[in-house]
């Protein structure tokens, strides 16, 4: 689609869930993602959108910012005309000087009618299952984007969703499809980097 278009639907996406906000319906993650605000990076709720297997039961997960200096940063707005790598410029100069705190929540599953596991454009309500605490993570200050790091990321390390324990197993057409396209991916860029790839298991395997 054309730059305009995208704009404008983003746009559009971004002004509804500001209505649906303002009316106490909440923010809709469906919404979110087609029409994403131009907010700090490390102030922003983060949605698995699909589910994964969550145990014996079935769940959607969240990361939710809870560090006060993330919060401090709430009226913070890109300007992508002026910088545009302003996200990445946003967050390395964060971790400078702060830890980032985000919290896990899991939505469990509790109605086939009304949670659908396939049809990832429904969001689950909130009403019936909220969002329940976890497990806290954690991002110590650090020097977020040195050179040994990027080419890490870059040229070393794969990623798929399928990096999980059989307990957290994705599931759903949009996750099968990502498993297969993202192994594609991998081994494209691997193959043309000329560089084998890497699953990282310790977090001494990442440049300091």
């Amino acid at each position: 689609m054309p730059e305009g278009v995208k704009s404008a639907a983003a746009s559009v996406a971004r002004n509804i869930n500001k209505v649906l906000n303002a009316v106490g319906a909440g923010l809709s993650p469906t919404l979110d993602f087609y029409g994403h605000p131009f907010s700090h990076p490390l102030v922003e709720e983060y949605f698995s959108q699909c589910p994964v297997r969550f145990g014996d039961h079935v769940a959607k997960i969240g990361a939710f910012p809870v560090a006060a200096e993330q919060k401090a940063l709430a009226d913070w707005q890109l300007d992508p005309h002026q910088d545009e790598d302003g996200f990445r410029h946003a967050a390395v100069d964060y971790f400078e000087g702060n830890d980032a705190v985000f919290e896990l929540r899991a939505q469990l599953w509790t109605d086939a009618e009304t949670q659908p596991i396939e049809d990832t454009s429904v969001d689950w309500p909130m009403s019936e299952s909220p969002y329940r605490t976890i497990a806290t993570i954690r991002l110590p200050q650090q020097s977020a984007y040195g050179p040994d790091r990027v080419r890490y990321f870059d040229e070393v390390m794969t990623f798929r969703p399928a990096h999980s324990l059989e307990v957290h197993r994705p599931l759903g057409g949009v996750m099968r499809a990502r498993m297969q396209v993202y192994q594609a991916l991998s081994d494209f860029r691997h193959r043309k980097n000329g560089i084998a790839a890497a699953n990282t298991g310790d977090i001494q395997d990442i440049p300091a």
